[in-house]
């Protein structure tokens, strides 16, 4: 349950009523949110799963930009699409951030795939 002190940003990340596009703007405006207060940092590195343990509150700052308990978040910590496939997360510089789903066949390198680059 969400005890209120997350960041409502990723609420709508993957509700049924929105699209994937909509969901690579919500992780991208997570990850801004991120820089915002760790302005010296720049964006989350490493995998997705080291990201999302820095987003859900792992910071110096101990800030919750996504619940621990979103239902995004899979068994093994990753940030997934909604056909729960993890995305990519790959930082372009200290402040770009491109996302990629894997689309709804679920395999990266494909037509489907959907890619927000800043």
């Amino acid at each position: 349950a969400d005890d209120g002190t997350a960041s409502p940003l990723a609420r709508e990340l993957n509700s049924p009523a929105g699209t994937i596009q909509a969901d690579l703007r919500i992780v991208l405006e997570v990850v801004d949110a991120f820089r915002t207060n760790f302005p010296r940092d720049g964006n989350p590195v490493g995998e997705n799963a080291e990201i999302v343990r820095t987003l859900t509150g792992a910071n110096a700052l101990n800030l919750v930009l996504v619940p621990r308990d979103h239902p995004a978040i899979n068994a093994t910590g990753e940030l997934t699409d909604r056909w729960g496939t993890a995305f990519r997360l790959h930082q372009l510089s200290g402040t770009r951030m491109e996302i990629r789903s894997a689309g709804p066949d679920r395999r990266f390198g494909t037509a489907d795939d959907v890619l927000l680059t800043p």
